[in-house]
């Protein structure tokens, strides 16, 4: 090879190289310039397209504690499986991928004990039928769900106000399993899961860029295996969050209370106060009352985090972040381990009575009832009662039990239909056990029964100050109580008898022998001679008749007796505190048909009504004289001659009715003892009997001590709120206690004196406690086995600290109940005197 050929290849090689070189630079630079300029406009307003944000983040719910800091209820971290579709992939094919992953992931959590969210509004009932369920009863409700669920859905919008044009629950069921592309093998129930969480993605499409919860606090299994499949079920993933716990379970339940999650009527007011649907709401107890200081959900309380997001609501990026704040705690004047001894008292009673009933009435357990019992076909038994136990000089609930009780964790995870049973009854069934016993209902401050002899305390005090019986004064037992009627001077006989068989045994009777026997001619004297007006009024000082304003949902408010008690004339038929008004309406309704019928005239239903109700407006307390008014109204709206209405005696028929309306003297004497219309909160009777024992101190009932901030900061302290204070001579009050202190004497022989046991007495607690008795008949019930029992009693007696009250409607007599005020006070007196830990009950042993 020539020297010159060897030396011109480099030099051709570096120019081949080099125009390589310059046209992939032309290429890329072209490349960039069709890129810039041909899709710079659309790169531009993708760009543009990119937003933020802001995710609200929630603080923990508050703890509720008892007064010694044991937590009753509190929020603790757990783990939720979340679904979160890539906005992005909205293709048919992701729509199948999302429920095949889906399919598996339900089948992981069912495994796991846990269950899916169930919202689906499409639903199928026993016989096949698919309905809509939009969980609201309001049309208005129905028809906006129905408008929202075809938008979100695609479905054309018929006329949301013609239902006749909506899309059957059936087809609407059929279009999702082929848009979401449900396998055919999958039966309704377990489609209806895919369904659920679907319809949960597409109702809150307008936040995409945010998992949907399809199961709340899943298994650390569940979790690991969600986790471990994370490439198998795209779109599913675990998050840590928190559910309320309640570690006592039953225990302190109706006061503690329950959560849930919001309804569709508080909706719109809850959202503009910070919460979401997902968040769970108090709906009883103090969860429900302390709501504002427990929640974390609230505005106040949000933290946040802001994202940048794309045009699809896909996450692109976190921009910033703050912590949400934690509710806070609320402390409660109740003591846990009294708080067991109450509630187990309670229960042991109950239990002890129905027994002792049941013996009663079929001795030989034939389920035949036996003896004086035999000519009833159905008499009801002791199932559910109530206990408060108040300190008497505050109005704090040292503790309270309502029988039978429920586990408020129920409600958290979802009842299960033996729940819903135990709870709510067989819809199927009349007079089940849950329809009988209202397990929710807080009965010791939502029960409203008559008080019998409890009322004597009322009664004498109310003589005393009134000066209508004087402290010394002697009243002989003289049954039957007969008065003399002031408009006519004669005796009536009211038939109303003392309840002893040996009246020479109530003889030379004062207001302490009269409290220590519980003797009813005494207590039918004063009250008579006092009169209604007078009895109710202090009845109403003594804070029977009104609310005690305790911190709990639910509570009722008592009536005692009287015209307006009676019937209020200015008040609606059917807007009245008894149910005697609308009988005695309906009475004249019927009586008023006979009338038209008798004449031949077409009955006119709105007519008849509107008459009705005019002739009871006529009862203010008198009918004397009003038969022309009577027949005025007969003629006004029926058409019926005064000639007519005179002749027939229809006129005085209807006023004989509309004296059932009218109170009596009669009524007075039974209201003095305690009976007739009168119905009273075991809650109220508390703060009553708490007057007597603290001498005329009538206290609100508290249950909250104080609210706590998470930072340990005291937000709330309660005091005690005096709802009235009754200036009596000392002398008054000690004799009343001391006629309590001999009901449970044996040396005295009161009403009480044989209902505790030997060795109550044999420590000392017998001589240390005063209490009473009360029998009282409920409604028209004449079985005596199926009277209220009532037994109320403080201690110690020289100087009273607590008060006690024990209610069980059908609880056979007023001294059957005194066991559970034996158990309670053998605690209470233990702990005070002898301060022995064994006798504690070992809270820790108490499991949910």
């Amino acid at each position: 090879m020539k020297p010159s050929e060897t030396s011109k290849k480099p030099i051709s090689r570096f120019i081949a190289l080099t125009v390589i070189f310059l046209l992939m630079m032309s290429a890329l630079i072209f490349q960039l310039a069709r890129v810039t300029l041909g899709q710079g406009e659309q790169l531009a307003e993708e760009a543009g397209d990119m937003s933020s944000r802001t995710v609200i983040t929630k603080g923990k719910r508050g703890r509720v504690l008892d007064r010694n800091g044991l937590v009753l209820a509190y929020d603790e971290t757990c783990f939720n499986v979340e679904f979160l579709r890539n906005a992005n992939n909205r293709t048919d094919y992701y729509s199948a991928v999302y429920t095949e992953a889906l399919i598996k992931a339900i089948k992981i959590i069912e495994d796991g004990g846990g269950k899916t969210i169930d919202t689906s509004y499409i639903c199928m009932d026993e016989d096949g039928n698919i309905y809509y369920d939009f969980g609201v009863t309001s049309e208005t409700f129905i028809k906006s769900r129905y408008r929202n669920f075809c938008n979100v859905m695609g479905f054309a919008m018929p006329d949301p106000d013609d239902m006749s044009t909506w899309i059957s629950a059936e087809d609407a069921y059929l279009r999702l399993r082929e848009l979401w592309y449900i396998p055919e093998e999958l039966d309704f129930d377990e489609a209806r899961k895919i369904i659920s969480i679907r319809q949960e993605v597409l109702l809150n499409n307008y936040r995409a860029y945010m998992p949907i919860t399809i199961a709340y606090d899943v298994s650390l299994d569940v979790v690991a295996r969600i986790e471990m499949m994370a490439d198998e079920l795209p779109g599913l993933q675990t998050a840590q969050s928190t559910t309320r716990v309640y570690p006592y379970g039953e225990v302190a339940a109706h006061i503690v209370g329950y959560c849930q999650k919001m309804s569709a009527e508080n909706a719109e007011t809850l959202l503009e106060l910070g919460y979401s649907y997902d968040d769970f709401i108090g709906v009883s107890g103090i969860e429900a009352t302390m709501e504002e200081y427990l929640t974390g959900a609230t505005t106040e309380h949000h933290g946040s985090v802001v994202l940048e997001v794309n045009s699809n609501g896909a996450i692109v990026n976190t921009v910033s972040s703050s912590p949400a704040s934690d509710g806070n705690d609320v402390t409660l004047t109740i003591d846990l381990p009294f708080q067991i001894v109450t509630e187990q008292a309670l229960e042991d009673i109950i239990q002890h009575i129905h027994e002792k009933q049941q013996n009663l009435i079929d001795p030989d357990g034939d389920g035949v009832y036996d003896g004086e019992y035999a000519e009833y076909d159905e008499i009801d038994l002791a199932e559910m009662g109530a206990i408060v136990v108040m300190d008497c000089n505050s109005g704090q609930v040292l503790s309270m039990a309502s029988y039978p009780s429920f586990d408020p964790n129920w409600f958290i995870s979802g009842l299960t239909d033996d729940q819903v049973l135990y709870l709510y009854g067989d819809p199927d069934i009349d007079d089940d056990f849950a329809d009988r016993t209202t397990p929710t209902r807080n009965k010791a401050i939502s029960m409203k029964l008559a008080l019998g002899s409890v009322f004597k305390m009322c009664t004498g005090l109310a003589g005393l100050m009134e000066g209508v019986v004087d402290i010394d004064e002697t009243i002989d037992d003289e049954s039957p109580y007969i008065y003399i009627d002031e408009s006519t001077g004669k005796p009536v006989d009211t038939n109303a008898n003392c309840w002893t068989q040996y009246p020479w045994n109530h003889t030379d009777q004062n207001i302490v022998k009269a409290v220590l026997n519980s003797c009813n001619y005494y207590f039918y004297e004063v009250s008579y001679r006092l009169g209604i007006d007078r009895l109710v009024d202090w009845a109403g000082k003594l804070g029977l008749a009104d609310k005690t304003n305790i911190e709990l949902t639910g509570e009722a408010q008592g009536i005692i007796g009287g015209q307006t008690a009676m019937y209020d004339n200015t008040r609606a038929y059917n807007d009245q505190d008894t149910s005697l008004p609308l009988l005695v309406y309906r009475s004249l309704v019927r009586l008023l048909r006979n009338y038209q019928t008798i004449r031949g005239v077409e009955v006119d239903e709105a007519a008849v009504s509107k008459c009705a109700q005019e002739l009871m407006v006529l009862q203010d307390g008198s009918l004397t004289g009003k038969g022309s008014q009577v027949r005025q109204i007969l003629s006004v709206n029926l058409g019926i001659p005064d000639g007519i209405s005179r002749a027939q005696g229809w006129d005085s028929q209807i006023t004989s009715l509309l004296a059932e309306l009218q109170w009596k003297a009669s009524y007075t004497i039974r209201t003095g003892i305690g009976q007739g219309i009168m119905l009273v909160t075991p809650i109220a009777v508390a703060r009553y009997v708490s007057a007597i024992a603290n001498g005329g101190t009538v206290f609100d009932a508290h249950i909250v001590e104080s609210v706590t901030s998470p930072d340990g900061d005291e937000i709330l302290n309660v005091e005690p709120t005096i709802f009235n204070e009754i200036e009596a001579p000392e002398e008054y009050w000690e004799a009343l206690r001391q006629g309590m202190a001999g009901v449970v004497s044996p040396e005295d022989r009161g009403t009480a004196s044989d209902a505790f046991s030997s060795e109550y007495a044999e420590l000392g607690y017998l001589a240390l406690t005063s209490g009473k008795t009360g029998s009282a008949q409920v409604g028209g019930v004449t079985i005596d086995i199926q009277n209220t029992s009532w037994f109320v009693a403080f201690a110690p007696n020289d100087d009273p600290d607590i008060v006690i009250v024990v209610c069980i409607p059908n609880g056979l007599s007023g001294s059957s109940s005194a066991g559970a005020v034996e158990d309670i006070l053998t605690y209470y007196f233990t702990t005070l005197y002898s301060q022995a830990p064994e006798t504690l009950p070992d809270v820790n042993s108490v499991t949910p």
